[in-house]
């Protein structure tokens, strides 16, 4: 087990996830497992995991024939290799890729216990050539970890690494995985990192001390509504009653912080009424699945949601309650498993018209949500959790459009 050091380059990809107290061997096998099934040759794979030098975060890339010469297209081809990888840790991962030749290209998908979360991808055609570095994903997803992207082209460089064969997985003992992964760096000298990159530069400041919080430590790894927790430092694999209580209280905080955004949710719902039942339009993001599922029932019995009136009970027993929420990018939805693309939205989406203006419509996948359609004007969109077989009241894309 050895430092591994990736080249530099200007296409390149992987999965990141935080470093918690897992199982190395099952990583391995889930991955392997998902390239076996896409039929490809693994003889000379290996699962390469390597540390940030100074956080808490794991950069996993893989090393053999199977990869071809691009990295970014072998990510960008296998983004659902995340969906395997998530089902062997405890939090969330990261599935990313970024190119720069020949065209400008970067996407990435988060996965949880083997369903999706949210993913983006972005290109030249939508992202404005006068657009900055943060409006691209990964220099956002970047900046909530607390990594560069020229740390991880650099694959974490300097920080400890470990390499399991994808064609031999099981590794007979899971902890020295995690005792190399979780080693704590060397001290550099006094203002030797001062003296060799200098005043100005970006790590100088977090480096020159021993005793400095790791960059990420502070930064979470955003969760489906766009928040996320902590992850925690690791320090040795015994180390668990520790971080149960720590688990528990972040549990604790992030359930009550959910509780009153959910709470505000409810407290200013807006309810359109037909013939199959309700379409609640709620001031949330996609993202918030925890609460817009409460409002996706396909047959109402019983009770209502919290927030709609419940002098509507009566009315709405055996038929559906939908709801509808803004979308600001496509790449929120999913078509084939994938984040959905502007070209693929112009050439598939059909054209329907309100009050005179054209809106586009396309039934789509919102995660963890099921299907939907997506309806669209320039940049404005709305999902809105039925099919087109049910039927859109007018009166509803109104509100979001305009007559």
């Amino acid at each position: 087990m050895t430092n591994h050091a990736t080249p530099t380059s200007t296409n390149h990809g992987g999965l990141i996830f935080p470093l918690e107290m897992f199982r190395a061997s099952a990583l391995a096998s889930a991955i392997a497992e998902g390239l076996l099934a896409k039929i490809k040759n693994i003889v000379d794979a290996q699962l390469i995991l390597t540390r940030h030098a100074t956080g808490p975060l794991v950069l996993v890339q893989i090393d053999g024939a199977v990869v071809g010469e691009d990295l970014a297209q072998f990510w960008e081809e296998n983004m659902d290799l995340a969906l395997y990888a998530s089902q062997a840790l405890p939090r969330e991962c990261f599935a990313y890729y970024l190119a720069e030749e020949p065209a400008r290209k970067q996407g990435l998908l988060i996965a949880q216990r083997g369903q999706v979360v949210a993913g983006d991808q972005a290109t030249e055609d939508t992202i404005p050539p006068e657009a900055g570095a943060d409006e691209w994903p990964l220099p956002r997803l970047c900046q909530q970890l607390g990594v560069t992207v020229n740390e991880l082209a650099d694959g974490f460089a300097g920080g400890p690494s470990v390499a399991i064969s994808l064609m031999e997985p099981s590794v007979s003992d899971d902890e020295p995985v995690i005792r190399t992964l979780a080693e704590q760096p060397e001290a550099p000298p006094e203002g030797a990192v001062a003296e060799a990159q200098g005043p100005d530069h970006p790590g100088a400041a977090q480096t020159q001390a021993r005793d400095v919080p790791a960059p990420n430590a502070a930064a979470a790894p955003p969760t489906a509504s766009g928040t996320g927790t902590t992850p925690a430092r690791v320090s040795a694999p015994n180390a668990g009653a520790e971080d149960s209580k720590r688990r528990a209280r972040e549990a604790s905080e992030e359930a009550s912080v959910r509780q009153q955004h959910a709470e505000k949710i409810s407290s200013d719902l807006s309810v359109v009424m037909d013939e199959h039942g309700a379409i609640v339009i709620c001031e949330a993001e996609l993202g918030d699945t925890d609460i817009l599922a409460s409002y996706a029932v396909r047959k109402v019995a019983g009770e209502l949601p919290s927030g709609i009136q419940p002098s509507l009970v009566d009315e709405l027993q055996g038929k559906r309650i939908d709801f509808a929420v803004r979308v600001e990018f496509l790449s929120e939805v999913f078509i084939d498993d994938k984040p959905l693309t502007k070209p693929f939205f112009e050439e598939a989406a059909t054209t329907v018209e309100l009050g005179g203006a054209a809106l586009k419509q396309l039934e789509v996948l919102a995660p963890r949500l099921g299907r939907g359609t997506l309806f669209r004007r320039d940049r404005d969109g709305v999902f809105i959790s039925r099919t087109a077989k049910y039927g859109i009241p007018s009166a509803l894309l109104e509100r979001f459009f305009g007559a």
